[in-house]
């Protein structure tokens, strides 16, 4: 047994405790949790705050090869066409070397579950091994070429691997730019659990409202393309994923309250995935985070890959959120970077939050302004127990 306690512990689905405790079994299973009593004997005491591990709900591991390759503000075309072209100055052995070092740190940092977008098996090695959960999105994207059976057998191999290996997996669509109608309600038809890149950018919504932008551009070259149809990109998908119960809309840096009324009204069980720092990275842009809030919405945060970033760290996305919306609580963001992402996960009645039989992980949180309960850019993360 072991008991854990800080100045104050944010339980997630409960309000915060001063001079909280946490109680572990020896497998860190969640025994107790309240306020801690003159009895010192036994007990850790941290200076900070013990919060639930994080729960990074969009990673691309695979590519933790390319930090500070791809330059910032690109565009998103520019840097969907800088990370294909930088694949080849890669060999494998570099590739996996990269993975290994990014799961380390990111477990040291506190994450202990991760929704991670694979194209390849690449990464399956090290999950199998890894002390992070992983549930891996396979992508498929027919890029509007027609070729359905031809993309999803190469996937089906993938899934293969994953299966050998015990990786929990489902297939997921790229984004509605990328996928056909076609290709989306095939992929629905195999999987109910996905996480789709979603109005990352303008031109995004412009490919269907007006059959125009650089992305139309670009896949024009090559592809037969639908159709202006007046509608956002998000209809294109949605009204092709009726099947999908659980459906994770990763960016929404282009989304509308309408969009989002849409959305809400097709599938009540969608995740928001925000990736701040990815955004800033890309398109010096922002996701709509006070429309989301006042709609109410199941937010969750994921840290994109270090091709748009500069960690995996959720505590960096937590610092980017207070300095660009100084106005949201400690608490709340704190949900987003843990239960949210359990929620996106179907991971909830293990993961993110303290609460008696979770083995949620507890992570301390250091260099906090513990009179304000806010971060401050000292505020550092670390993992207290290990798997």
């Amino acid at each position: 047994m072991r008991k854990i306690a800080a100045h104050y512990v944010f339980p997630i689905s409960a309000p915060p405790i001063r001079n909280g405790i946490v109680t572990l079994s020896d497998d860190g299973e969640i025994l107790g949790l309240g306020e801690m009593n003159e009895e010192a004997a036994g007990v850790e005491f941290y200076n900070g705050a013990l919060v639930p591990g994080f729960v990074n709900a969009h990673c691309h591991l695979e590519l933790s090869y390319m930090r500070g390759k791809i330059s910032e503000h690109t565009g998103l075309k520019d840097f969907l066409l800088g990370v294909v072209n930088a694949r080849r100055d890669f060999t494998n052995a570099d590739i996996a070397k990269a993975i290994s070092l990014a799961d380390a740190q990111l477990y040291a940092a506190g994450t202990v579950a991760v929704g991670d977008i694979s194209n390849t098996d690449v990464s399956f090695e090290l999950k199998a091994k890894s002390s992070i959960f992983y549930h891996t999105f396979i992508e498929v994207l027919d890029l509007w070429r027609g070729n359905i059976e031809e993309v999803l057998a190469r996937a089906s191999t993938v899934i293969t691997e994953a299966e050998k290996k015990s990786i929990s997996n489902s297939l997921t669509a790229h984004a509605p730019y990328s996928t056909s109608a076609n290709m989306l309600r095939a992929l629905a038809q195999k999987s109910k659990c996905m996480s789709v890149h979603n109005q990352e950018c303008a031109d995004e919504n412009l490919f269907f409202e007006q059959g125009g932008g650089m992305l139309y551009d670009l896949y024009s070259a090559f592809a037969t393309l639908p159709s202006a149809t007046g509608r956002t990109s998000i209809h294109h998908m949605l009204e092709n994923l009726p099947e999908v119960e659980n459906l994770l809309l990763v960016h929404n840096t282009h989304t509308s309250a309408d969009d989002y009324d849409y959305a809400v009204a097709c599938n009540k069980k969608i995740s928001w995935v925000l990736c701040p720092r990815s955004n800033l990275y890309i398109e010096n842009a922002l996701p709509p985070l006070r429309m989301l809030r006042s709609k109410g919405a199941r937010i969750a945060l994921g840290t994109d890959s270090l091709s748009s970033n500069y960690s995996l760290n959720m505590l960096d996305e937590l610092k980017c959120t207070t300095k660009y919306f100084p106005d949201v609580a400690l608490d709340e963001m704190l949900r987003w970077a843990t239960l949210g992402g359990a929620e996106a996960l179907g991971k909830e009645d293990t993961l993110g939050s303290f609460e008696l039989g979770k083995h949620s992980g507890v992570v301390l949180l250091e260099n906090l302004n513990l009179d304000k309960l806010e971060l401050t850019p000292k505020t550092t993360s670390r993992l207290l127990t290990k798997k």
